[in-house]
């Protein structure tokens, strides 16, 4: 009888031996190629779970199974989730405010110390965060290359296809836009009237006027004084003083021919005058580029120049007007948009239309792989934040734990809390530890690294 108990025992371990290596030898097979899951599952198993608080200076909300991360910056590592919070009950379900909650930790957390802390982070609600979500550097990038390139291997074709048909809409909106806004002026003459009056009491009179005569007009002086005399000494030389004098006394006569002196200035004019002023037309010129420039850099003219520029633009009867027109001539304008949807709907248009998605369609798709994934395939780890963010409303707030060993590995030399926590013995694991906010809003960190593997 003992014979066969014996026999039956040593049968039962040699079974249960050869299931454990059954079981190692599987284990070992599945995750060969991951070693990590394989540590973390063997320290999930063997190594022990424990409770520890974190205090945070605000409240902050949270809610039981936000996750908890390492925040060893060589691998991610979720090493918890929150178990409680301060002030509900255990069966508490859903999102709440506190400043204190429990925190439970597997048994691949490292061991806590003193001056160990945990950070708080939140992905934002708004669509900057998609887009920053959507968009890294590297994606835009990616998608940059894919337009330069698909723009490089089609310009011509498409821009020989579309150049009559934006030529014909440029010139048709010219021509409505044109119409539509002297019609909209004519309909408010009298409030430009009364606005023109105003400026012109209010800045030309008062400091257009002065800025001219104290500024504008001495540069025109000294700059044009010394042809303008070169010319009249070349003028004066061609005058015929007696000629000029005796036709003007017989058009002061009674005799029948008049205007003999008239018709000597136009002669003059048209003979003398004029081809010596022509003859100058170089120097005219350079002068006026140099009354330019020096107009252009006085400080008094700049100044005065844009604070009545500024004057007027932000001047809020001047305001309303501008928006009032222009959003009866571009945003209301029902013409505006028949001729234009009449243009774009045009056979020659949906032919270049037509023509360019074609040309683009392998493009498009490849952005749309590279943003959002391939359709028989896993879609991209951004894509998969924004959907479990913002549709499944995952991924929201998460902690991370930074421990004495993560800030060397990382060289960290983030801010520590103040020591206003409770100092426990050396070698002895604290039961509660501060929290504190993270400084910027990012990505919760297991979806990229999920992404990347």
């Amino acid at each position: 009888m003992r014979q066969k108990f014996e026999s039956r025992l040593i049968f039962g371990v040699l079974f249960w031996i050869g299931m454990i290596a059954f079981a190692a030898i599987l284990l070992r097979n599945t995750v060969s190629n991951t070693p990590r899951a394989s540590g973390m599952l063997f320290d999930y198993v063997t190594k022990q779970r424990r409770l520890v608080e974190i205090e945070f200076p605000v409240q902050v909300v949270l809610s039981r199974g936000t996750p908890v991360f390492s925040s060893d910056p060589l691998e991610v590592n979720p090493i918890g989730v929150v178990s409680t919070l301060d002030g509900f009950e255990s069966n508490f379900k859903g999102a709440a405010w506190t400043n204190k909650a429990s925190v439970l930790l597997y048994g691949n957390a490292p061991r806590l110390s003193q001056g160990d802390f945990a950070t708080y982070h939140s992905a934002p609600d708004n669509t900057e965060w998609v887009v920053k979500t959507m968009l890294p550097e590297k994606k835009r990038q990616e998608i940059s290359a894919l337009i330069a390139s698909a723009y490089k291997e089609n310009q011509k074709e498409i821009l020989n296809a579309f150049r009559p048909i934006l030529n014909d809409s440029i010139a048709t909106a010219s021509r409505v836009i044109r119409e539509e806004l002297n019609v909209a002026l004519e309909k408010r003459e009298d409030q430009l009237e009364e606005l023109g009056a105003r400026y012109r009491s209010e800045l030309i009179e008062e400091k257009i006027v002065p800025l001219v005569k104290s500024e504008i007009i001495p540069i025109v002086q000294v700059e044009s004084e010394p042809l303008v005399g070169e010319i009249g000494q070349e003028i004066w030389g061609e005058v015929s003083v007696f000629g000029f004098g005796w036709r003007y006394i017989y058009d002061k006569t009674p005799l029948p021919d008049r205007k003999l002196t008239e018709r000597e200035f136009k002669r003059f004019a048209d003979q003398k005058a004029i081809p010596i002023i022509m003859s100058h037309m170089d120097e005219i010129i350079e002068v006026q580029k140099r009354v330019i420039r020096k107009v252009a850099k006085n400080p008094k003219i700049k100044a005065s120049l844009t604070e009545s520029f500024d004057a007027v633009l932000k001047d809020s009867e001047t305001q309303a007007l501008l928006t009032e027109v222009l959003k009866e001539v571009l945003v209301n304008n029902d013409r505006l948009r028949v001729a234009l949807e009449k243009q774009w709907q045009s056979p020659a248009a949906q032919q270049a239309i037509s023509m360019a998605n074609e040309r683009l369609e392998p493009t498009i798709n490849e952005i749309g792989v590279s943003l959002f994934g391939s359709p028989n395939g896993e879609i991209t780890p951004e894509f998969a934040r924004v959907v479990r963010h913002r549709i499944l409303h995952k991924d929201s707030r998460w902690l991370t734990l930074k421990t004495e060993e993560d800030q060397v590995a990382g060289n960290q030399t983030d801010e520590k809390p103040d020591s206003g926590r409770v100092r426990v013995k050396a070698g002895v694991e604290p039961k509660l530890i501060p929290g504190v906010l993270a400084a910027e809003d990012s990505s919760i960190p297991y979806a990229a690294a999920r992404g990347d593997q």
